[in-house]
Order: structure tokens, then C-alpha cells, then sequence
């Protein structure tokens, strides 16, 4: 199968939570930390949880089912959920307060720091993200992450997978959506922008979100880039 050309890109937006940044590992530590007393297995279930509530509260605001909520508000009600139904009692303020931070503090994934800066020499990059600009922002900071912009969707007033979002997107970075990459590790999301006339790429997942659809059929000769991980996209996209 010959090459897309993609030569005609300028902009990478990126998705942030699962794809750029471990949304899993701060949950574990806070729980490790807190007096629960709970196994790091059950602390990555309840990560689980609160991710796949997280998802699901996200969704019934883009349907409208839902009043509009920031992504802190949601997450903050996600988390409590999930630790409610692992049947966690006594947990001090303290311990509250950390897990309520926990999204703002995600570890990025191996190679992301160095191959999104080698990236930005050529691409204008930024973030397109449910999560909160409090999230992103604070976590590309430990991380040493530097971006052009972050695009959060609840600054943007518009969640993903809303159509709306991604032309919003075209109209801030002032291109033609053919001009723009959506790169993600949900193929749900890289599939909504190439809907919206972007083009695609997709970083086999670290962690795999509840809901999604990962099979061969959902992203086999779908999208323009398929790479294993940050340091084989920045190759792929240098080199094209």
C-alpha cells in the first residue's frame, strides 16, 4: 500500500489521557499512600473504575443528558463513585485531597517528552483533551512536556467526541482540517477527526479504556500512521 501524503500537515493535536499521560499510576499512588490499606491490584481497579465513570459522566454531557460539568467536577465525582463501590471507608481529608489531585499529576509515557519536542521543530502541537487545563497543564509540567497550546475541551466549551470540538479546533489554529493530525491511542478519537477531515494517527495503546474498541477491525487500514509508540511516530512523521 503506497505512503499517504501528508505533506500538507502542519498542526498535531494530540490526545492526553492514555495516549500522552498514565491516568492510572497517580490514582494507585494516592490510594498507596492513604490509610485504605488496599492491594495495588484493587487500587488499579478502582483506577479502572474511575476512569470508565469518568467516561461515562463525559459522555452523558455530550449527549445532553447531563448538565454541562468541567472535567474537574466530573473527575472529582468519578473518583468517588469508583472508591464508593470498592467499599472504601475512613479515608481521611487529607487522603481525599490527594486523590482528587491525582489527574493533575500523570506520568507521561516513555519517549513522550523527548519525541513531542523533536516533533515541535517541524509541527505546531497541541493537546485536545476531555481532561481539565488544570490536569494537563500540571502534568506536562512534571513531565517536562512543552506545548504550543492546550486545547482543553471544557475551556473550549465543547467536549470531544462532538463535531463541533474539532471545527472549533480548525477555527483557533487557523488551518484547513486537512491540514491538522489527530493523534491518539483511542481509536474512537482518531476516527472523530478524520470524520471532521483530519488526518490520523494512532499510538498503540498503554492502557486500554473501558468502552473502547480496540480490535484489529478498529484501526486496521484505517488511519495514515500506525506506530508503536512516541519514538516510532516522531521516525514515521520526520522521515515521511
Amino acid at each position: 500500500m503506497p505512503k499517504p501524503d501528508l505533506s500538507a500537515v502542519k498542526v498535531l493535536i494530540f490526545d492526553a489521557g492514555g495516549t500522552v499521560f498514565d491516568w492510572s499510576a497517580p490514582v494507585v499512588s494516592a490510594l498507596a499512600r492513604s490509610g485504605a490499606g488496599i492491594s495495588v491490584s484493587d487500587s488499579r481497579a478502582i483506577a479502572l473504575a474511575c476512569r470508565g465513570h469518568f467516561m461515562r459522566l463525559n459522555g452523558e454531557v455530550v449527549r445532553g443528558d447531563r448538565p454541562w460539568q468541567v472535567a474537574n467536577s466530573i473527575y472529582r465525582e468519578a473518583i468517588g463513585i469508583a472508591c464508593k463501590e470498592a467499599g472504601l471507608s475512613g479515608l481521611s481529608e487529607a487522603d481525599w485531597s490527594s486523590l482528587f489531585s491525582a489527574w493533575r499529576k500523570m506520568p507521561a509515557w516513555a519517549s513522550a517528552r523527548e519525541s513531542i519536542a523533536s516533533l515541535r521543530e517541524r509541527f505546531i502541537i497541541a493537546p485536545l483533551t476531555v481532561l481539565s487545563w488544570s490536569m494537563v497543564v500540571e502534568s506536562s509540567r512534571g513531565s517536562g512536556i512543552t506545548w504550543d497550546s492546550v486545547l482543553s475541551c471544557d475551556v473550549l466549551g465543547v467536549y470531544k467526541p462532538d463535531p463541533r470540538c474539532f471545527t472549533r479546533v480548525t477555527e483557533i489554529v487557523n488551518c484547513e482540517a486537512s491540514e491538522i493530525m489527530m493523534v491518539a491511542s483511542h481509536p474512537s478519537d482518531v476516527v472523530a477527526g478524520i470524520a471532521a477531515g483530519y488526518r490520523s494517527a494512532y499510538i498503540e495503546p498503554r492502557l486500554f479504556d473501558p468502552g473502547e474498541d480496540y480490535s484489529a477491525d478498529a484501526v486496521a487500514d484505517r488511519f495514515d500512521v500506525v506506530a508503536s509508540d512516541f519514538a516510532d511516530l516522531a521516525i514515521k512523521l520526520l522521515n515521511h
